[in-house]
């Protein structure tokens, strides 16, 4: 599988420069839809000399006016592609700092979506201005609040995913603490796609997936369909949307139901209806069975429900239920089932913003009634330091632990959620959720996790980030003293090679505390480090551009 994947990797890193290549010469056969309302009967590109009825003219002259841009365009006369290039970036600059000062919420969204296409539009010409790239990656983070739930192309097609190269010392990947014992190993995820939109009402997805590694744990590889769905709107309006097929359910950030990015995935065979009754406010029905080979060794299936309301762009309040009627892959269906309820808040003022997830779970597991609990909550604020960016994150997670699971009675009282690859349990994927970890035989019920983490934006291109987290045990086995586990430090350095490849860097050290002593009689720490290659090559054709 490995020497079948090789090929596409090689071709896609080729074609991602080529594409890289084409975009610093100002190609403009990508230019997105202008407004979606209207239809257009061709597509439109914008000429090197432009005159002032062209559309790109017309939008940026009232942008330059509304924001009172420093840079102007010539009144009533014809200029070039690189002059309106000038002028957008003067109009992004002056967005840039309202942003930063006031927020999202200061921004209209009228003003993001034009911004969009116009940036979409002279994306080339951009490049090539010196001032573009100290503030690209803000200008990328503010155009994300607009993107589209209607593709603005007809089809995309092509391949992404990462390969990494890891290696782990008293630490099995996959398999957690083993004094002693030190493993390398290669793991790679590649996924080639295919997308059409023939209508703004009709989406076709279809995407494959090879996933492997080779190494400590052995040989393995497997390629199949990983998504393939049909998703139909309402015509003229977003108030219902029914995708059907293979898909994946991912909500929030992942806390509860996503999609375990950092290894082979998480997919279901079922149905989600999105309805969207009134201007804020979206409910998600949804239903489906485990996806095998890409379902964490489960089978059973996954119903739910999940409303959001926004009530402004900084701020989203949401609820929602899911049934869980999973099974290890080879047992037998009992009739148990998970229910988890759960509540999330996200607000954002000015550079600080708040995430706060509170959930309970009822259900029947192993004949037993469960009654649990967990959540997180994160506070985040950003701010400028020396000229560079900066970020600080506080958190705290809890998961419901019981003394009789630790002495290996009962676990209805352990929280469960699920392993989705959520950073709130670290990046070394020693701890799979907040039910508790295993040790030499030891188990310790459920964890609080406390975090701090920093980020800094060094470049435009390069970022570094530090995070420590301290695991606690609620509960410990009869015997065991200590309840602490342990602190994991995480260093990562992120390089943005180009806009669709990136080169991480990171170390994870854990150090070892009074429950991984007493359990396993070994005061042997854990480290972990990988780079990794993450890559994405797509060849998109857009929609007509209407004025």
């Amino acid at each position: 599988m490995f020497k079948r994947i090789l090929p596409i990797l090689s071709t896609t890193l080729l074609l991602a420069g080529a594409a890289h290549a084409q975009e610093g010469a100002g190609t403009m056969d990508q230019a997105p839809q202008m407004n979606q309302a209207q239809e257009g009967a061709g597509e439109r590109q914008i000429p090197e000399q432009v005159n002032a009825e062209n559309w790109a003219y017309q939008e940026i002259k009232d942008l330059v006016d509304k924001y009172e841009a420093q840079k102007k365009l010539p009144e009533g006369k014809p200029c070039s592609k690189g002059e309106l290039a000038q002028c957008l970036l003067s109009v992004l600059e002056k967005v840039v700092d309202k942003y930063d000062k006031e927020g999202g919420g200061a921004l209209l969204r009228d003003d993001l979506v034009r911004i969009s296409a116009l940036h979409e539009a002279l994306e080339g010409e951009l490049t090539k201005q010196p001032e573009y790239g100290a503030k690209r990656a803000s200008i990328e983070d503010i155009l994300d609040l607009v993107e589209p739930e209607t593709p603005a192309y007809t089809y995309k097609f092509g391949v992404n995913g990462f390969l990494r190269g890891e290696w782990g010392r008293n630490f099995r990947l996959f398999d957690g603490h083993e004094p002693g014992f030190d493993m390398g190993q290669f793991t790679w995820r590649v996924k080639p796609f295919a997308y059409w939109h023939p209508t703004d009402y009709l989406d076709i997805h279809l995407e494959g997936q090879g996933y492997g590694f080779t190494g400590g744990n052995g040989e393995f590889d497997r390629f199949n369909l990983y998504q393939g769905f049909v998703e139909a709107r309402t015509p003229g309006h977003d108030w219902a949307a029914l995708k059907g097929g293979r898909q994946e359910f991912v909500y929030g950030s992942a806390f509860i139901q996503g999609a375990d990015t950092a290894f082979d995935g998480m997919t279901f065979d079922g149905a989600r209806l999105r309805l969207k009754p009134l201007a804020g406010l979206s409910v998600d029905l949804l239903g489906g069975v485990y996806a095998k080979p890409f379902s964490g060794g489960q089978t059973g299936n996954l119903w739910g429900a999940y409303a959001t309301y926004a009530p402004t762009e900084d701020s989203t309040l949401d609820l929602y239920v899911f049934r869980d009627n999973q099974a290890a892959e080879g047992e037998p269906q009992r009739g148990e089932y998970l229910d988890t309820w759960g509540l999330r808040s996200v607000s954002k003022l000015g550079p600080l913003s708040l995430e706060i997830e509170p959930v309970f779970q009822t259900g029947k597991l192993g004949g037993e009634d469960v009654n649990a609990y967990g959540g997180h909550a994160d506070l985040t604020g950003e701010f400028e330091l020396g000229g560079f960016k900066n970020a600080l994150t506080f958190g705290y997670a809890i998961g419901s632990g019981d003394q009789n699971a630790a002495d290996g009675i009962s676990s209805r009282k352990e929280f469960r959620n699920p392993n989705n690859d959520t950073s709130i349990v670290g990046d070394m994927h020693l701890f799979g959720d907040l039910s508790g970890i295993d040790v030499a035989g030891s188990h310790a019920s459920g964890l609080q996790v406390y975090t701090l983490g920093w980020g800094i934006e060094l470049t435009d291109s390069l970022s570094f980030a530090a995070t420590g987290h301290k695991f606690m045990a609620n509960n410990v086995p009869t015997g065991i003293v200590s309840r602490h586990l342990g602190i994991e430090a995480d260093f990562g350095l992120t390089w943005k090679i180009q806009k669709n490849l990136a080169l991480t860097l990171a170390y994870d050290h854990f150090f070892t505390e009074g429950f991984f002593r007493e359990a396993s009689g070994s005061s042997k720490d854990l480290s972990y480090a990988y780079a990794m290659l993450t890559f994405n090559w797509d060849k998109t054709k857009r929609k007509a551009v209407t004025q």
